[in-house]
C-alpha cells in the first residue's frame, strides 16, 4: 500500500489549472479539470518536455515540444501508442492535494487499459 505525500493546494491549481511537483525526486504535473485534479508523468515520453509547461484545452495537455494531446485522466496520447504514467490524487476537505508516493502506472510505448488510469483522479468533496 502506498503512503501519501501533501504536494499541492487545491487553491494553487484553480488559478492556472496545472502545476509540477516532486514525489520522491521524480516530476508529477497535476492538471484541473472538470473539477477534478489528475496527475501524471511530467516529462513527456516522447520529446523529454515538461507537460506541465504545456497547455491545457479542453481536457486534454498539449505537449510543448511536439503538440501531442495527452488525457490527464488516463495519460494516453491521442493518436499514439505513448502512454505517461498516472498518479492516484487525493483532495481533503480541506483543499490539499495529496498523491501516492509510487505511480498507479508507467510510462510506456502501448496503450495502458482503462483499469489502470481509472485511480488517478481524485473527486472533490
Amino acid at each position: 500500500m502506498s503512503e501519501w505525500v501533501h504536494v499541492a493546494e487545491l487553491k494553487e491549481l484553480a488559478r492556472r489549472k496545472k502545476k509540477q511537483v516532486m514525489v520522491g525526486g521524480r516530476p508529477v504535473a497535476l492538471f484541473l479539470v472538470d473539477d477534478e485534479v489528475f496527475a501524471i508523468d511530467d516529462v513527456c515520453g516522447h520529446k523529454q518536455r515538461s507537460l506541465a509547461k504545456g497547455t491545457l484545452l479542453d481536457g486534454q495537455v498539449i505537449c510543448p515540444g511536439h503538440q501531442w494531446k495527452f488525457d490527464p485522466r488516463t495519460g494516453q496520447a491521442e493518436d499514439q501508442d505513448l502512454c505517461q504514467g498516472t498518479w492516484t490524487v487525493q483532495v481533503t476537505e480541506e483543499g490539499a492535494v495529496l498523491l501516492a508516493t509510487t505511480p498507479s502506472s508507467v510510462t510506456r510505448g502501448s496503450a495502458m487499459s482503462s483499469e489502470a488510469g481509472s485511480d488517478a483522479a481524485g473527486v472533490l468533496s
